[in-house]
């Protein structure tokens, strides 16, 4: 771990305010499973007073990356850097990952996803089978092409009848890496980097369009450490959506009789205060009303997904989404909707589990008024 974040685990003076926020403690209710209780393990790591048995990596591993902790954090301690750090040095010391993540960074690399499913059965539900030269391109993003095709059909009428000239990389496109460096493999994405933005620049690619949070944040913020040259705009959909409102080139025609309630993704909202430009694109639908959860923008809860949970704690995973359902069924709305194919899933198995309210993604209920 870098000398500077060393320093940050040493600035926690343990007050425990964090424990309020931590969607994994409400789950685990034990110390050790919230963020003041993971910070002293990390020391008992580095003073060498504490050996990373399993017991240990599950409770650093046990972490959606939320980022919830630190909106509570009075000494303003860098918790969620700590623990992706922390995650990287443990897999550059062999002692981590975890078995499922170390699995799924090998179907990563051997499928170019994380499903375990051929490359070609990616493109089956775009329209634009791509790749060609184009400014915008669409990254679908693996979740949205194996599991919610219907999020990449919706942005696909959203861009044609908005007459955006757009691209996909089709069948060619490969997992960004954005769990493999949330589980501390960054090594491993170097080479879904460069191979993605080689295809990038090949195609004349200057806009990159992501429908996934955890493709916004790999792309903008991780692949320009990784690679030499990456001059391409990186811009969520939920940002687009709004900025197309604001130029009068997306026009919502047709009703949607629904009273809405919005989940606010961790990776854009938390990270990158994009907060609004959702809220403003639903408002701007004839005949939708949006009502809030008491927990929203920086203070809502986390799906439970993120960060590697789902795949290797899926029963956590799922208790805390059931929790972000009850909560959104207390608005009585008909329908959550969010901007996170992942929250989509996540969110949309708790919703079956506990029979509660539906969840669509906002893209969805975008080309349904169009």
């Amino acid at each position: 771990m870098p000398e500077e974040l060393e320093v940050e685990v040493y600035r926690c003076f343990r007050c425990g305010y964090c424990r309020a926020q931590c969607p994994i403690f409400k789950v685990k209710q034990n110390e050790s499973w919230n963020a003041r209780g993971r910070i002293i393990l990390i020391k008992s790591l580095i003073e060498g007073n504490l050996n990373a048995s399993r017991s240990v990596l599950d409770r650093l591993y046990c972490c959606s990356l939320c980022k919830a902790c630190e909106t509570s954090c009075p000494a303003v301690v860098r918790l969620t850097e700590i623990y992706e750090r922390i995650r990287e040095g443990l897999v550059e010391l062999k002692l981590g990952p975890l078995e499922r993540h170390e699995r799924i960074a090998r179907d990563i690399l051997a499928q170019g996803n994380p499903f375990r499913q051929p490359k070609v059965e990616r493109s089956f539900s775009y329209l634009c089978k791509g790749p060609r030269e184009a400014e915008v391109l669409f990254f679908v993003g693996c979740v949205s092409a194996y599991r919610k095709p219907s999020i990449v059909q919706s942005v696909e009428k959203i861009l044609t009848s908005t007459e955006i000239d757009y691209t996909t990389l089709g069948a060619q496109e490969l997992c960004c890496g954005s769990v493999l460096m949330r589980t501390g493999q960054n090594r491993a994405v170097e080479k879904l980097a460069e191979q993605n933005t080689r295809m990038f620049k090949e195609f004349g690619v200057q806009k990159i369009l992501t429908v996934c949070p955890g493709c916004y944040l790999t792309l903008k913020v991780d692949y320009p450490k990784l690679v030499k040259d990456f001059p391409f705009e990186v811009i969520h959909i939920s940002e687009f959506l709004h900025q197309l409102l604001q130029k009068g080139k997306l026009r919502l025609t047709k009703q949607v009789g629904l009273k809405v309630t919005y989940h606010d993704p961790c990776h854009i909202g938390r990270r990158f205060n994009m907060y609004e430009s959702p809220r403003t694109v639903l408002s701007s639908i004839s005949g939708l009303k949006l009502v809030e959860m008491p927990r929203n923008r920086e203070n809502a809860r986390c799906c439970g997904a993120g960060g590697g949970v789902k795949s290797a704690f899926s029963d956590t995973a799922l208790k805390i989404g059931v929790a972000r359902m009850e909560e959104a069924a207390q608005t009585k709305a008909d329908l959550l909707v969010t901007s996170c194919p992942f929250c989509c899933i996540n969110l949309g198995d708790a919703s079956r589990q506990a029979q509660l309210l539906p969840v669509s993604d906002l893209t969805e209920i975008v080309a349904e008024a169009i």
